[in-house]
């Protein structure tokens, strides 16, 4: 006779894979975004971006097909719709330099960070713009953005109607 798994042995892994998602997230943040002027540029923002590119398609993949549970996917893109991405791109943003490299206004690293958040939630302000190719990158979030959240509302439906008995 098998034991049914405790609550927190089936979330064991969900658990893991969002804090692994939350520290890499915040590692990648405080380091690229704290290069050097001398350091940062085109070329460290331009494998920042590659590496955040990579990123998102692997964690759509994985999402789209490997988290069967809507109570795990609902958990793991609001994990990563609160602060995995908006950290990634504000990395990549602080890649690419500040003094107006990337990012026009943004004079450190809490700077890049706002900007990311209020370009994924595509509330846009206009207190920063992005300057050269971070405009592209910018577009790149907010679009992120809006496919994130439309996987967040069609995972929150299904848990919904998987609880509630709708087909």
């Amino acid at each position: 006779m098998s034991r049914k798994p405790t609550t927190l042995e089936e979330w064991k892994s969900t658990l893991l894979a969002a804090v692994g998602m939350v520290v890499a997230s915040f590692l990648a943040w405080f380091v690229l975004s704290r290069l050097s002027e001398a350091t940062a540029g085109d070329t460290i923002g331009t494998f920042a971006s590659v590496g955040l590119v990579l990123w998102v398609v692997s964690q759509s993949w994985f999402y789209m097909t490997q988290v069967k549970s809507p109570r795990r996917l609902l958990f793991l893109m609001g994990i990563s719709f609160i602060q995995v991405v908006p950290f990634l791109f504000a990395a990549v943003y602080g890649a690419f330099g500040y003094t107006d490299n990337c990012v026009f206004g943004a004079q450190r690293p809490a700077d890049v960070l706002y900007f990311s958040y209020v370009t994924f939630t595509t509330v846009g302000y206009g207190d920063m713009s992005p300057t050269g190719l971070c405009r592209a990158l910018a577009a790149a979030e907010a679009v992120t953005g809006y496919i994130l959240l439309g996987m967040f509302v069609a995972a929150a439906v299904a848990l919904y109607s998987r609880n509630h008995g709708h087909n």
